[in-house]
C-alpha cells in the first residue's frame, strides 16, 4: 500500500457526529431508504472496538446475519482492494491515533507532515470507503460512528468529500440512556452503564469537539436536533438532502407524517434495538423516559453541567430558526 495519500475520484461521505444515544442509528436507517445512499453504520466504532470487518465470523450486520454471511458486506470485504489493507498495522495505528492527546499534536501539523503509520491508516480507510462505493454503486455513504476524532481523520483523506450532521439531543435524555444498561434479546448486557457525571461531561466534550472541528465548514455542516427529527422527519431529511445537493421530492414516499416504512439495512454497529431480519414499519415517538424515571437530583446535576451548550442548542438555535422563518 502506498504511503502517500492520492486523490482519486471523490467519495461523498455523510458523517453523523453526536455524543451517542441521540438517534443516529434511526437517522441513518431513514437515510438508507434514499436510492442513492448506502448506510454503512458505525464503521469507525466497529473497526476500533470490535474489528468487525476483519473478524467477519464474529461481528453482525444489523440485517441480522453475521458479516461473513451478509451478501452486502461479503462483496465489500472480498473486494480485491479491501484485501490489500494490512490488518495488523491498521489496528495498531487506529489504537494509537484515537487518542485526544496525540490529536492535539497532529492538529498543528500540515497534512504532508503526518506520520507514515497514520498515512497508512488513512490509506486503509480510503480503500474501505472506495470499496463500499464501488460495490454498492451508491452516490453517498453515511457513517454514524459519532466520534468527532474519527470524523476528523476522514476529513484528512483527499478522496473523501465529507459532510457532517451534528445530531444533538436534550442532555438529560442522553445521560439517562447512558445510565441505563441495554440488553440483547438473549438478556446479555450490550452496553456498559455510565455514571451521570461521566455521561454529562461526555455530552459537553463531544459536542464542543464536533463544533470545533466542523462548524466552520460552510455548506458542509448541519446541526440537527433529535427532537425536531422525530417531530418532523420529512423536513429534516429534506434539509440534509439540500446540503448534499440531492433532490428528494420523489424519494420520501416511505415517510407518512411520523410513520416510516423502513426496509432491510446493512449497518455495522449501531443501536441494538435496530437489529432486524426484514422491513419494518415504525411510528416515531420522542423518547422522554428520563422525565418519568430519572431522579430529580440527577436532572439538576446534568442541567448544571450542560447549561452553556443547552442554552445555545435549545434556546438560541430555536430563536434563530424562528427568525429565519
Amino acid at each position: 500500500m502506498t504511503e502517500n495519500l492520492k486523490e482519486d475520484k471523490k467519495t461523498t461521505v455523510l458523517y453523523i457526529a453526536s455524543p451517542g444515544r441521540s438517534g443516529s442509528t434511526l437517522m441513518e436507517r431513514v437515510l438508507n431508504e434514499i436510492p442513492s445512499v448506502f448506510a454503512a453504520g458505525e464503521l469507525g466504532r466497529a473497526l476500533l472496538y470490535r474489528a468487525a470487518l476483519f473478524e467477519k465470523n464474529k461481528a453482525r450486520c444489523l440485517c441480522g446475519q453475521k458479516i461473513c454471511e451478509c451478501p452486502t458486506w461479503g462483496r465489500i470485504t472480498n473486494d480485491a482492494t479491501f484485501k490489500t489493507i494490512d490488518e495488523k498495522s491498521f489496528k495498531e495505528a487506529q489504537a494509537k491515533y484515537h487518542n485526544n492527546t496525540i490529536f492535539l499534536k497532529l492538529f498543528l501539523k500540515k497534512k504532508q507532515n503526518l506520520p507514515s503509520d497514520l498515512k497508512q491508516y488513512l490509506n486503509g480507510l480510503q480503500t474501505l470507503y472506495s470499496a463500499i462505493k464501488r460495490n454498492q454503486s451508491c452516490q453517498i455513504i453515511t457513517d454514524s460512528s459519532i466520534l468527532p476524532l474519527y470524523g476528523y481523520y476522514l476529513s484528512l483523506i483527499p478522496s473523501i468529500d465529507l459532510y457532517v450532521v451534528h445530531l444533538v439531543r436534550d442532555p438529560r435524555g442522553v445521560v439517562h440512556s447512558w445510565n441505563t444498561i441495554k440488553y440483547t434479546s438473549k438478556n446479555v448486557p450490550w452496553s456498559p452503564k455510565i455514571n451521570v457525571l461521566q455521561a454529562a461531561f461526555t455530552w459537553m466534550k463531544r459536542n464542543m469537539f464536533t463544533e470545533f472541528l466542523f462548524s466552520w465548514k460552510k455548506g458542509k455542516y448541519l446541526r440537527i436536533h433529535y427532537e425536531d427529527f422525530v417531530e418532523n422527519p420529512t423536513e429534516i431529511i429534506m434539509q440534509i438532502g439540500e446540503m448534499l445537493g440531492l433532490k428528494l421530492d420523489d424519494s420520501l414516499d416511505f415517510i407518512d407524517g411520523k410513520k416510516l416504512g423502513l426496509g432491510v439495512n446493512h449497518l455495522v454497529g449501531g443501536n441494538i434495538d435496530a437489529i432486524n431480519k426484514g422491513s419494518a414499519k415504525i411510528v416515531l415517538k420522542l423518547d422522554e423516559r428520563w422525565k418519568r424515571d430519572m431522579k430529580w437530583w440527577k436532572i439538576v446535576l446534568v442541567t448544571l453541567i450542560t447549561w452553556p451548550l443547552s442554552l445555545k442548542y435549545f434556546i438560541v438555535d430555536k430563536m434563530m430558526k424562528k427568525k429565519r422563518v
